[in-house]
């Protein structure tokens, strides 16, 4: 879901094309079809949003091309948290636990290559540098769709009960084994070496490791969490 500002401004234009109806049948270069087809590459997750909320979307766009780029990002996160979160949190048990075991993939590719990437991905905000290795891109492009899938698995069923914090915690610590320290720098870390956070975090990210009944409610939680 991290997309710089570039990206997003190219989907804010898509999606103002989109609304307008003008929208080709052939991807000609230059075309219309051709730049939502990249924008659906580039955030696949927040395309399907914009698409299945129009109006909102042509709005953000209207923010955009009025010249309020910062109105316009604040509008698609928001967007992101009043649609996106809720339909992640009532994704299927086995939908939940493959967007998480993608995020862990993702993890160990960023730890071979960009160490920094790890906690760039746990903020939602992945770089663009991280993102030229083969293997992270790969990794991530599956983790998107994971995570795409999850979002329409989930946004016509019924809210499920969120995890609670106490049973989050007793999850990590004891089926996952992260001690508190661990916890503790995860939450302070300014001054820890990059791979050392790599390491933790795919220790969160081990969903495989999770009592099978708490497998789907920690992946929810996790995957529909408002960073």
């Amino acid at each position: 879901m991290g997309t710089s500002l570039k990206n997003f401004l190219s989907l804010c234009a898509g999606v103002w094309f989109l609304a307008s109806g003008a929208i080709a049948q052939d991807a000609t270069p230059g075309s219309v079809k051709e730049l939502m087809n990249e924008v659906a590459g580039t955030n696949p997750l927040l395309h399907a949003i914009f698409t299945d909320h129009m109006d909102e979307a042509k709005e953000i766009n209207d923010k955009f091309r009025a010249g309020d780029e910062e109105a316009s990002l604040k509008a698609a996160y928001d967007m992101l948290r009043k649609y996106g979160h809720p339909a992640l949190s009532r994704a299927s048990d086995a939908s939940a636990i493959e967007v998480l075991k993608k995020a862990g993939d993702v993890i160990d590719a960023l730890g071979d290559h960009y160490p920094r990437g790890c906690i760039e991905l746990v903020h939602n905000d992945i770089s663009d540098e991280a993102l030229t290795f083969r293997s992270v891109n790969e990794a991530y492009r599956k983790y998107q769709k994971a995570e795409l899938d999850a979002y329409e698995d989930g946004k016509y069923r019924e809210p499920i009960p969120r995890m609670e914090i106490g049973d989050m915690f007793q999850v990590v610590t004891e089926d996952l084994k992260v001690s508190r320290d661990e916890i503790h720098t995860l939450l302070n870390p300014e001054n820890v070496a990059a791979i050392e956070l790599c390491a933790i975090i795919r220790k969160n990210f081990n969903v495989s490791a999770v009592r099978e009944p708490l497998r789907g409610p920690y992946a929810r939680a996790n995957i529909s969490s408002k960073k």
